[in-house]
Order: C-alpha cells, then structure tokens, then sequence
C-alpha cells in the first residue's frame, strides 16, 4: 500500500511539472531555462569548435611538410643533375682545348712522324739499391706500345714542350723517362744567345749546366733542345731560365729552369716516332 500510494505521488508530481512547463512555454516564458542552459554549453562548445580547428591546422601542417620535403628531395635532384651535366660540359671543354693543342702542334710541326698516346699510370718512384735514397725515377706509362712502332729512345713531347724520352717497350705500352729524373740529360741551348748546354733533373726543377762564363744566359731566356747528339729534334721548349748562378772557381755558370708542362697533369702526349734533325719550327 506505502510503496502503491509513493508511486501515485511521483506521477502526481511529474503531470505537475509537465503542466508548468505546458503553461511556461505558452506564455513565452520558457526562453529563460534555455537560455541558461546554452550560456552553460557556449564556452564548452566554442572550446571545442577551437580545439577541432588546432587539429584541422596541425594535419594540415604536416601535409604542408610532407609537400615540402618531397619538393626540397625533387629540387636536390634537380641540382645534383645540374651539377653534374655541368662537370661533364667542363671536362668535355678541357679535353677539347687540350686536343686542339696538341692537333695544332701536329700541324706546325709537318716533318715530325707523330704517335698520339694517353698517360694510363704515373710511375711510382723507385729506389735504386746502392743510390742515394732521392735518386727516384720519374716516369710515366702510356698506352701504345711495340704493336703501334714505338721504340726506346723516342722523345715524348705536348704541345707546351719535352717531357722526357721512351726507356721501356712492351707489347701495349710504353715507359717514359721524365726530364726532371736526376738521370735524364737533354742537350739544350739558350735560344736569345745561342749558348749551349746541358739540361739535367733535379728533383721538381731542371737546371741548364755547362753554361761558359762569356756566354750570355739571363733569367726569362727560353731553354730549346739543340738538336746535338740527335737524341731529341732541335728547337723543343724546355723550359724557361729562373735564376742564373756563376761561381769564380767554376768555369761554367748554371741556371734554374722552369718547365711549362705540369707533369702532375700530364694526360694525352704524342710521341715522336721520327723526325728529321734541325727540321722543327722554333717557338717565337
């Protein structure tokens, strides 16, 4: 009966309440309630509409960095390939220069039998038991050989000047002396008096001996081969005079050479497989 009679007055109470509202919202009343309700939610939903805009903006940031990262890799690429199509174009141009130098000697120099040929290894120096530990050989190797007519004793030029002579043949290569190796020894002449000497090696340089003291030998004079000994065809540039030294006990006076080949730099050389004695052009 007790629990029958509390039911009775829960729904006496709710048909109350649903009454008042009935009446309120008739009367225009009822926007206050609402009112308070949506000031409640305002701040909840405007956090909520702000946070959902931080998230919208933080995707879109990452697709932003991921567009950028693949356009920063296409661009790296893009120089990369620049790069190296423009190494390319440079090298083309200096073996092109270096061609046309040497084709422009073969056509000053008629009366010489030329053999073009590529500098394949440079010779690691080597010591000679009982020498003195500097006394190393200069040397370079090239590709042609006994099948393409070389010979020892063929001197190796380019278009700037002599670089030494043939001392090794094999079947596909050849072996050349440097001028500057300490053995090496080149009959040479001062080409603005005509003085004669001897060019020798001497470590990175070259020196001209057997200079007398009335013979006129200055620095800036171009050293030429002279023909002498028909080892090498006259008028070759050897190199150019440094410094010039005269000792009163010594009856000749010598000089410092510089050469104008870089023969860390060597890479195509003709050989010279004939040539016909004082036949060369002298430069001027």
């Amino acid at each position: 009966m007790i629990r029958l009679r509390n039911n009775s007055q829960t729904l006496f109470l709710l048909l109350a309440l649903a009454l008042i509202l009935l009446i309120l919202d008739r009367a225009g009343n009822l926007d206050t309630p609402q009112d308070i309700v949506q000031q409640s939610l305002g701040p909840v939903e405007r956090l909520l509409t702000r946070v959902g805009g931080d998230v919208d903006e933080i995707f879109k940031t990452l697709r932003d960095l991921r567009t950028l990262r693949a356009e920063n890799e296409r661009l790296k690429a893009q120089v990369e390939q620049l790069t190296l199509v423009n190494v390319q174009r440079i090298e083309s141009e200096k073996e092109n220069e270096r061609l046309r130098d040497l084709l422009n000697f073969k056509r000053t120099n008629p009366n010489y039998t030329l053999l073009a040929a590529q500098v394949v290894a440079r010779e690691e120096p080597a010591h000679i038991t009982g020498h003195d530990p500097s006394n190393l050989i200069e040397a370079i190797r090239l590709d042609q050989g006994r099948r393409d007519g070389v010979v020892l004793g063929m001197p190796v030029v380019t278009a700037r000047g002599l670089v030494g002579r043939v001392i090794e043949v094999g079947e596909n290569w050849s072996k050349v002396l440097l001028v500057l190796d300490e053995s090496s020894a080149v009959a040479a002449l001062v080409q603005q008096s005509r003085a004669t000497g001897v060019v020798e090696g001497v470590g990175n340089d070259l020196v001209i001996r057997y200079i007398p003291h009335d013979q006129s030998i200055e620095p800036g004079d171009i050293i030429l081969t002279s023909g002498l000994g028909g080892e090498f065809p006259k008028g070759l540039v050897v190199g150019t005079v440094e410094e010039v030294r005269k000792h009163d006990v010594d009856p000749y006076q010598e000089a410092t050479v510089r050469s104008p080949i870089d023969f860390t730099q060597l890479e195509y050389v003709f050989i010279i497989k004939a040539f016909r004695p004082g036949s060369s052009r002298e430069p001027r």
